[in-house]
């Protein structure tokens, strides 16, 4: 075993220790005289700040255990649906140390020595990565630690209170390990309550965003081109609005939004909103008059037309057409992966999407976006055609 993976055991174990340190000790030396001793007043004051507990370790051991998501051996971008670029080159991302490419918001974390998907943070509190499976878990760790830690801090206060009361009024002191035990879990309570409130409330943030904290760091860049007068304004392509972001990461529920349960899809693409990337498209429709027009005919609707400004997308129509709308953009055709003996090669003709990084190139106009959502919607399998080929 790896000095590494042994001390990062250890830290899991010191993390588990702590919290039963501090919720047994202010129990039994603080609360439970206080409250009464074993009537039904100290169950019901008690019986909440355990039920938090066990969610504790319980969204605690999910974390640590659940791998955050692996990209598969051999895996290659589908031409059918988006994926991110290299800012300089344009060319789909790819991982030299791992040998493989890099699926959307995937990064390679030098700790684990692997890329972990929708990758947000190598966390040495549980000796692993925050990533796409194992996020929702994380979060809700934070959340209850929060919340424990606060109910705690309130009857840690409440017996505080009662202390200093019986000291003005029958000069009664507490034992010396009430006092002690007292002290030192309402410092750990505070602390807790502050640190995981700001690392809480800024995972909260990321997910009704829909950004990782990776994600995040990019954006600032962006912001700081923009002040630098070198690019314009940059929306974020993932982010759907509060809930649909918070659906996406906690289930579709909002009442077992706190209940654990595992993730739903791949994590290999994630739809995009290109209401909110700097894309310029023309759409051409082509009606051919024919004979047996009704029985090829096939519908399409809303077929992404949007501007580098973000406009909203133009009102839904159905138009009935015999072959796949044409699309070009406005400056150069589609972008072509580069063949290199070095790397596994890519369909000839690819529909890509820049990540924050890439949307940022002063130097670069803004790839074409094609999801695989947008295809099965305007393209049926029942009157599914060829996508649209890349125009010289």
């Amino acid at each position: 075993m790896r000095k590494q993976e042994w001390q990062g055991q250890l830290i899991v174990v010191f993390v588990s220790i702590l919290i039963a340190f501090v919720a047994y000790t202010s129990q039994i030396f603080v609360l439970w005289n206080s409250l009464g001793g074993a009537v039904a007043h100290t169950f019901f004051v008690l019986a909440p700040f355990n039920v938090f507990i066990i969610f504790i370790y319980i969204n605690y051991a999910l974390t640590c255990t659940t791998d955050p998501g692996t990209v598969p051996p051999n895996w290659m971008p589908d031409q059918n649906t988006h994926f991110e670029v290299k800012r300089s080159t344009h060319t789909a991302r790819f991982c030299k140390t791992c040998n493989n490419f890099k699926p959307p918001r995937a990064h390679h974390c030098s700790t684990c020595n692997r890329c972990v998907l929708k990758m947000d943070h190598h966390c040495p509190w549980i000796n692993s990565c925050v990533g796409f499976e194992n996020y929702g878990h994380f979060l809700r760790f934070l959340v209850y630690v929060e919340i424990g830690s606060i109910y705690l801090f309130a009857l840690l206060s409440n017996r505080l209170a009662q202390i200093v009361e019986e000291l003005h009024t029958s000069q009664i002191r507490p034992s010396a390990t009430e006092a002690t035990f007292l002290s030192i879990n309402m410092i750990m309570a505070a602390l807790v309550i502050i640190c995981v409130g700001i690392l809480g409330g800024y995972h909260v943030y990321c997910v009704t965003t829909n950004t990782t904290t990776i994600e995040g760091w990019e954006k600032g860049k962006t912001l700081t081109m923009k002040r630098m007068g070198k690019i314009q304004n940059v929306k974020y392509p993932y982010d759907y609005g509060v809930m649909n972001n918070l659906r996406s990461v906690l289930g579709p529920q909002p009442l077992f939004w706190l209940w654990p349960r595992t993730m739903s899809g791949t994590g290999l693409y994630f739809p995009i909103n290109a209401e909110n990337s700097n894309i310029e498209i023309v759409a051409e429709v082509k009606e051919e008059e024919e004979d047996d027009r009704q029985n090829r005919e096939s519908s399409y609707s809303n077929y992404s037309m949007y501007t580098e400004q973000g406009d909203a997308p133009p009102p839904v129509k159905h138009v009935s057409v015999t072959e796949p709308p044409r699309i070009r953009t406005k400056t150069s055709s589609l972008l072509r992966l580069e063949k290199t003996s070095s790397r596994p090669t890519t369909p000839g003709s690819v529909f890509t999407f820049a990540s924050a990084a890439t949307l940022v190139d002063p130097h670069s106009k803004p790839p074409l976006i094609f999801s695989k959502e947008s295809y099965d919607m305007d393209y049926p399998p029942n009157h599914r055609q060829t996508p649209p080929k890349e125009e010289h």
